[in-house]
């Protein structure tokens, strides 16, 4: 059986005249750790929304353990397992903390107004166990203090944190981070890259578009990088440092 989770065969996406994402083959393996990287325009981003449903591609096939979800939905993509986060953070700014972490969280039912106001003994331990686990992931990622606060009170690093919470409390397989030290003090962009680390070590296959490139290189099993949509190159941290294709893509040839 093959242990690739994700795998994009003639994946193509243009705007206009523009070129965002041209790869011929592509797969990821379970329990990798991966960065994606290249310079501005590269098209990360846009690789990250093709698979994950935000965008459809103009043609190509993508599969998630085997099964085609080329221009699947972003939430039944989701509940196979895999979850993203996003350049600009998107949290609910009126919801407190817990809120935001209690609704992600939830498994959304269709009940009757009885049933929403008379509770049963299944359902407040139900709630009881999805509070205890919200707690559990804002003490991991020092939130736990702003229980309480309203996301939009929270500064850019915190809502980052609040985003990668929401993202792991459904204990995702599959794990997509845009960027997610950008826009953060060096402090805590080691807290959260040790967060991701640890994330990685307790089996979650993680995709990360980043331009720290000195994080990339410390954590990364693998990288692979895009220029001008198209993949230039793929392979250990070591590799990437000394691939002339890579350092052409970020300094430009000699002559130029």
């Amino acid at each position: 059986m093959s242990n690739k989770l994700i795998s994009v065969s003639k994946l193509k996406k243009s705007f206009g005249g523009l070129k965002a994402v041209d790869v011929d083959e592509l797969s990821f393996e379970e329990g990798e750790l991966t960065s994606i990287i290249g310079p501005n325009g590269a098209g990360k981003t846009t690789f990250f929304d093709l698979i994950s449903g935000f965008q459809n591609s103009d043609s190509g096939e993508i599969y998630l353990k085997e099964k085609n979800i080329s221009n699947s939905q972003p939430y039944k993509i989701a509940r196979m397992g895999m979850v993203r986060t996003f350049q600009l953070t998107k949290v609910f700014d009126r919801m407190t903390v817990m809120e935001n972490l209690l609704f992600s969280g939830s498994d959304v039912s269709n009940e009757s107004f009885v049933k929403s106001i008379i509770k049963s003994r299944s359902q407040k331990s139900y709630e009881n166990d999805l509070k205890q686990k919200a707690s559990e992931i804002m003490d991991d990622l020092n939130i736990s203090h702003m229980s309480n606060a309203y996301a939009r009170e929270l500064s850019g690093g915190q809502k980052k944190l609040l985003e990668l919470a929401r993202s792991i409390i459904n204990e995702p397989e599959i794990l997509l981070l845009d960027e997610p030290l950008a826009g953060v003090n060096p402090k805590l962009a080691e807290d959260i890259l040790a967060l991701i680390k640890k994330l990685s070590d307790s089996g979650i296959t993680i995709l990360m578009v980043e331009h720290n490139i000195e994080a990339v290189m410390k954590i990364s099993n693998r990288i692979v990088v895009l220029a001008e949509g198209s993949l230039i190159a793929d392979g250990n941290p070591n590799q990437i440092r000394e691939d002339k294709n890579v350092i052409e893509a970020y300094l430009g040839k000699d002559d130029e």
